[in-house]
């Protein structure tokens, strides 16, 4: 499921993001589901957003200090995009 890149989102409240050694994890409250997530920049990245800017220009100032290579910032709109989708992220 492709994100709009276009829109500002943020991670509601009733998830939380953790920083583990393999990446980290994420939890819904509202119904109790439990993911895994084995790219610490997506996690980092996850943790700071918080919809004071369109979704592109966020992840591309994240991948520009992270040094990530357009590959790299592609994959993580993907999997942003997959996260839209089990309510991790939403758009304001």
């Amino acid at each position: 499921m492709p994100v709009n890149i276009e829109q500002s989102y943020e991670v509601p409240p009733k998830v939380s993001v953790r920083n583990e050694r393999f990446g980290g994890l994420v939890y819904r409250y509202d119904n109790r589901a439990l993911l895994f997530l084995h790219s610490r920049p997506l996690v980092d990245f996850l943790k700071g957003l918080d919809g004071s800017k369109p979704l592109g220009t966020a992840l591309e100032e994240f991948a520009a200090g992270r040094g990530l290579d357009d590959g790299q910032r592609r994959a993580m709109e993907n999997a942003l995009g997959q996260l839209e989708g089990k309510g991790i992220i939403r758009e304001l």
